[in-house]
């Protein structure tokens, strides 16, 4: 007799059952809490819901993000949905397209600027499927801080991540000991994805012994 999965377990199945060729897997909408952008937003497949988690949201070095406008779907021949413009650090502009066809420019207009731009491949979103789970817990935790006064974490975080300048998360747990472990978890997350901290959760997710470094001290 099969085992019930749980909601989470199904979501997170969902994701990987995506780049394993059972059937038609890339119709999904998704909703998800952005903490990057501070926003909810809808994924309209499989592959924006990926690429939203491994290659945005997790990723450091990106801003911000946005979906292209009208006319540059009409330039590069693809659906707005399957587009995004990267804002990285130091100003620099790019353009995903997370689509199977589009036509072929090195370079584009944005309203930002001039951007370069980049075809995610099934391929990447393959090869990065595993990490999107990892990350979808992790921004879940990041999301029940939403709507709290995270300020009095954040401060004791920003402390103890000076002291320490890298360790594992039951580390900083230690540390925070007047806050819950919940808590301590997203707002390590939300630290994370604002670039302020390096997260490896490259070989399994969320957990007491995911191991993190202060990226601030590492460039001084």
């Amino acid at each position: 007799m099969a085992t019930a999965k749980t909601p989470r377990s199904a979501q997170r199945a969902r994701v990987l059952d995506a780049y394993r060729g059972r059937g038609r897997q890339n119709s999904n909408l998704w909703l998800g809490y952005s903490v990057k952008q501070n926003e909810d937003l809808i994924f309209h497949s499989d592959r924006s819901f990926v690429h939203w988690l491994a290659f945005l949201e997790s990723d450091p070095s990106v801003v911000g993000f946005y979906p292209i406008s009208r006319d540059l779907s009409t330039v590069l021949e693809v659906a707005p949905e399957c587009a995004m413009v990267v804002d990285r650090s130091k100003q620099q502009l790019e353009v995903h397209i997370v689509a199977a066809a589009a036509r072929e420019l090195a370079t584009v207009q944005t309203d930002s600027g001039p951007a370069t731009v980049r075809m995610i491949c099934l391929d990447e979103l393959r090869a990065r499927s595993r990490l999107a789970v990892h990350w979808l817990k992790a921004v879940n935790y990041a999301g029940m801080l939403r709507y709290m006064n995270v300020a009095a974490v954040m401060n004791h975080l920003a402390l103890a991540l000076t002291r320490r300048h890298s360790g594992s998360l039951d580390d900083l747990i230690d540390d925070l000991a007047g806050h819950d472990r919940a808590t301590v978890f997203g707002a390590v997350v939300r630290a994370a994805i604002h670039g302020r901290v390096d997260l490896d959760l490259s070989s399994h997710g969320l957990c007491g012994a995911s191991r993190w470094a202060n990226r601030v001290a590492r460039a001084q």
